[in-house]
């Protein structure tokens, strides 16, 4: 493969699928490795949150319901500065109007998605538009579409989760200072060639090579261990937020099992209540036929 791009391969992990994103950018920094730094770069990205993932799809999938947030957000901080009361308020129940419709857009690719679109979730999905209304700086992170966290109303150091950074400059050697400082005073021996310089400076040179490749090693053993645990973290915030998810659901499920439970006794009692009123006038019949019946056995007698 040819030389890389990271600005298209950050684009196609946060494109494809969040479970797919770890293998793909193992391979493509694998396939990077002929640019160090690339590479490098490609192998710092994380795996996006479900929120995150979700708020990179909606803005991928609705630009045009990206760009009423973007319009939004300039329409309020320019109601701000004007202090225009009535114009705020309308632009505060627009404001939830188009966070609502994007939430649900979001919701809408959960499930197409297959995830679980969890309270925790939709929470961070919600502050992540709130904080793109409140700050240009978060609305062109939204609109990169390559968050690997959910953003913060308020919170601008956090809104730096865009995966799209620009690369670090190559760090640079210190140049070596000479072993010793020249003579002031001429000498004899100064002007001849020194055997042993050419030998010194190879073994200085090879010093300083074998220190930076041991550095390197140090770097990228870092690296992998930060994003290994990058990686862990993301799969227990996955683990949580399904527990979450599921947990949920068995407590909905338990509240509707409650109220179709109590449904059923309120109809019981009822049903209880209408029977011992059937028997109380049963009772009160018999009582009547009885009377009658004794009336008519005494009539009877009093003709014979």
């Amino acid at each position: 493969m040819g030389a890389m791009d990271f600005e298209s391969v950050a684009d196609e992990l946060f494109a494809a699928k969040r479970e797919d994103f770890t293998a793909l950018r193992d391979e493509r920094a694998k396939q990077a490795r002929p640019d160090r730094a690339v590479a490098d770069r490609i192998a710092g990205l994380r795996k996006p949150t479900v929120a995150a993932w979700l708020v990179n799809q909606v803005s991928r999938n609705c630009p045009e319901e990206i760009d009423q947030l973007a319009e939004l957000g300039e329409s309020l901080r320019r109601a701000h500065q004007e202090l225009a009361g009535p114009q705020l308020r309308t632009l505060s129940r627009r404001r939830h109007e188009v966070i609502e419709m994007l939430s649900k857009r979001a919701h809408w690719l959960a499930r197409k998605a297959g995830y679980a679109f969890s309270d925790a979730t939709g929470r961070q999905v919600e502050d992540t538009f709130e904080a793109a209304v409140s700050d240009e700086q978060a609305l062109d992170a939204v609109r990169a579409a390559q968050l690997s966290a959910a953003l913060t109303p308020g919170s601008p150091e956090q809104w730096l989760t865009a995966a799209v950074m620009p690369a670090k400059p190559p760090a640079r050697s210190r140049p070596s200072r000479p072993a010793s400082r020249p003579s002031r005073q001429p000498s004899r021996q100064a002007s001849k060639p020194s055997r042993e310089k050419p030998s010194r400076e190879k073994e200085r040179q090879a010093a300083a090579r074998e220190k930076a490749a041991r550095e390197e090693e140090r770097r990228q053993a870092a690296r992998e261990k930060a994003r290994q645990e990058a990686d862990e973290a993301a799969k227990a915030q996955d683990e949580a937020e399904q527990a979450l998810s599921e947990a949920e659901q068995r407590a909905e499920e338990a509240a509707a099992t409650i109220a179709d439970l109590r449904a059923r006794l309120d109809e019981a009692t009822q049903a209880e209540r209408d029977l011992r009123a059937e028997v109380t006038a049963a009772r009160k019949a018999l009582t009547a036929a009885k009377r009658a019946a004794t009336a008519a056995g005494k009539r009877a007698n009093d003709l014979d």
